[in-house]
């Protein structure tokens, strides 16, 4: 027997041959054929007969099995069972809207707190004990699963926070019936606490569950804070559970239309009811406020505040002339010891600039001596002539220094006094070409602050200066000014700069310019040195000025801060008058051309300048300028400026060419 194939077969394998004859080719024989039971089996094949038994439905037959198996787990020894009745356990699972679910998982003593673990381990117990199939086993009813249905309905409720939310908001057990008046018998608190810990529950607010209504101690910031809370009292109750249902649920046939108008009516209903339950709480708030008897007492407060307040303003009068006399009593009172407090600061001053003047006077004094001693610094052979403009000159220099720099001069006489006359005269003309140098320095500084010269350029200036190598007499010189400005001068690097840049020197013109950036940069190099590399540096320096012990022995001494923009010592005593020319005052200040400035007023500017020092004014320039102004009458503020820059132009002017005569 052939049958027909309705598809090609595929070629024969490369291995066939086809020479032996054989069409068919055996690999393997069938077995024999057995005769046995089948029965169906598996997890699936149960299932199938569980529903038969049940008449159950495959939706349903998973729910139970699942829930089952959600139970069984361990863990819940804590959990403590309630009673049932028989009106809970004949609940009917179609009135579901109605039912207390909390008392459906037996935790009725919880309600409203229980929590998450709590609602589970309740749910399991019930499983385990009304699960139809338990129930089967124990019963014989196969379709006693009506008290499940309710249990599994309460489960999902109670596991959705904004279903459970809705529930509690209408949860039948809870008393909405708040206290109007205090119990008789009773305190305000013990009948008010327990009312607003019943509210709190609602509030969106957490602050409000664990506000505290307090007591009689309890202060008024307090008290006050308690009721703010309960003022902006946000409830998060709905009234969803209230809803009107429609005749036949989910299968009823209405219209559209029909539902529409029912869904409106209920969301006007909810409406309403949350209104009236918010005008619950605030009339219940009022009344607490009203039978508060901390708000009472406040309220009596202010009102004894406000009664003082306005018979204080009855007596304003009165009160405000015995101020006026206080007032005036006291102002007088300060003049007096302001003016007492004056007097003794320019006492203080005063005394200050006579032992000044005297220490200046003794400095004088002691060069005089060296000088007159010494035959003026001049060879015996020396005409008169000679004698008396070396006198003349001298006299015009020790007038001009400070009394520093009148220590410093001092020191150098002394230290030349050794090498002859010489050697003293080689001081004095040092001592003179310093002296001019300071004084150019201080006119170009002037000049340049006057002319508005920018800083970029005084910068690169200074840079392009500073490039040159430090000499040993520099560092020599670095090492006093730091010396003599020890820490927390004012402007210490500023002063040291410039002590440096004149005696670091043999000559002005030779000065380097070292800027405060510099010097600082050099003394930490210095610090920075090994001790031979200090040693050497101490002894090339005392061999280079001739001196010993310059670095270690040399007496600090005391200076003010120069006032570079007036072109004169800040802080100067008064100094004798030296021989001027007609066109330069006293105070050395050379006179512009067409000048319409009276003696008096030129010489009221000076003492100005000598009495307010630029170093007292270093927080508040301005303010100087106005104190020097009040001393100079028929002159403001504008017009002293312009003339010291009419004072330091014509300084500029009158420079003359000798004063580089100090170069080499």
């Amino acid at each position: 027997m052939s049958l027909p194939l309705s598809f090609l077969l595929p070629p024969p394998p490369a291995s066939w041959d086809s020479s032996t004859g054989h069409d068919i080719r055996v690999h393997k024989r069938i077995a024999p054929v057995k005769a046995g039971i089948v029965e169906p089996v598996g997890a699936e094949f149960l299932a199938v007969l569980r529903r038969n038994r049940y008449n159950r439905t495959l939706t349903q037959d998973w729910e139970l099995e699942k829930a089952l198996k959600d139970s069984a787990v361990d863990g819940d020894d804590d959990w403590v069972e309630e009673p049932e009745t028989k009106a809970l356990l004949a609940s009917d699972p179609n009135n579901w809207k109605h039912q207390d679910h909390y008392a459906i998982l037996g935790i009725s003593r919880l309600r409203w707190t229980a929590t998450d673990e709590q609602i589970k381990k309740a749910y399991r117990k019930k499983v385990l004990k009304h699960h139809p199939d338990k129930k089967a086993a124990t019963t014989g009813k196969k379709d006693d699963d009506a008290y499940f249905k309710c249990l599994q309905k309460a489960w999902e409720i109670m596991t959705d926070p904004a279903l459970r939310r809705q529930w509690d908001s209408c949860d039948p057990t809870f008393d909405d019936d708040l206290p109007t008046a205090v119990k008789k018998g009773s305190t305000f608190y013990e009948t008010f606490a327990p009312a607003f810990e019943k509210e709190a529950r609602f509030s969106k607010d957490p602050a409000v569950l664990r506000a505290n209504l307090g007591d009689d101690s309890s202060s008024r910031e307090e008290v006050e804070a308690f009721y703010q809370l309960w003022i902006n009292f946000d409830s998060w109750r709905t009234f969803e559970f209230m809803d009107e249902e429609e005749e036949g649920g989910l299968n009823s046939d209405k219209s559209r239309e029909a539902k529409r108008y029912l869904d409106k009516k209920n969301r006007a209903a909810r409406s309403r009811l949350k209104k009236e339950d918010n005008q619950r709480v605030i009339k219940f708030i009022e009344t607490a406020m009203k039978l508060d008897p901390r708000i009472q007492k406040i309220k009596e407060e202010e009102r004894a505040a406000r009664e003082a307040k306005k018979y204080a303003r009855e007596n304003a009068g009165k009160k405000e002339a015995e101020d006026a006399a206080k007032r005036a009593a006291e102002v007088k009172a300060a003049e007096e010891a302001s003016a007492a407090e004056e007097k003794e600061r320019r006492d203080v001053e005063k005394k200050e600039r006579e032992a000044h003047k005297k220490l200046a006077r003794k400095a004088r004094n002691a060069i005089k001596a060296v000088f007159s001693g010494n035959n003026f610094f001049l060879d015996v052979k020396a005409k008169p002539a000679a004698l008396e403009e070396q006198q003349t000159k001298f006299d015009a220099l020790i007038e001009t220094l400070e009394l520093w720099q009148l220590e410093e001069f001092k020191e150098r006489l002394d230290d030349a006094v050794s090498g002859g006359i010489a050697a003293l005269n080689a001081v004095l003309i040092s001592e003179h070409e310093l002296l001019n140098s300071r004084k150019e320095a201080e006119a170009a500084a002037a000049a340049t602050k006057a002319s508005g010269r920018s800083n970029a350029n005084s910068s690169a200036t200074a840079a392009k200066k500073a490039k040159a190598p430090w000499s040993t007499k520099e560092v020599s010189t670095l090492v006093k000014a730091v010396k003599t400005f020890p820490g927390g001068t004012v402007s210490r690097w500023e002063k040291v700069a410039e002590y440096v840049n004149l005696h670091g020197v043999d000559s002005p013109a030779d000065s380097n310019d070292r800027g405060p950036d510099e010097c600082i940069k050099k003394s930490k190099e210095m610090q920075d040195a090994s001790v031979a590399e200090r040693t050497a540096l101490q002894s090339a320096a005392t061999e280079a000025s001739k001196k010993k012990d310059t670095m270690l022995n040399e007496k600090p001494s005391d200076r003010t801060e120069v006032n570079s923009d007036l072109a004169t010592p800040a802080g100067s005593a008064k100094a004798a008058k030296p021989a001027v020319a007609s066109s330069t005052t006293a105070g050395g200040f050379v006179l512009p051309e067409n000048d319409m400035w009276s003696a008096a007023q030129q010489a009221a500017l000076e003492e100005g300048l000598k009495k307010y020092p630029a170093i007292q004014f270093n927080s508040a320039p301005a303010k100087r300028w106005e104190e020097i102004a009040k001393e100079v009458d028929g002159k403001n503020v504008k017009e002293v400026k312009q003339r010291m820059k009419d004072l330091a132009d014509a300084l500029a002017k009158s420079k003359k060419p000798a004063g580089k005569s100090g170069k080499k």
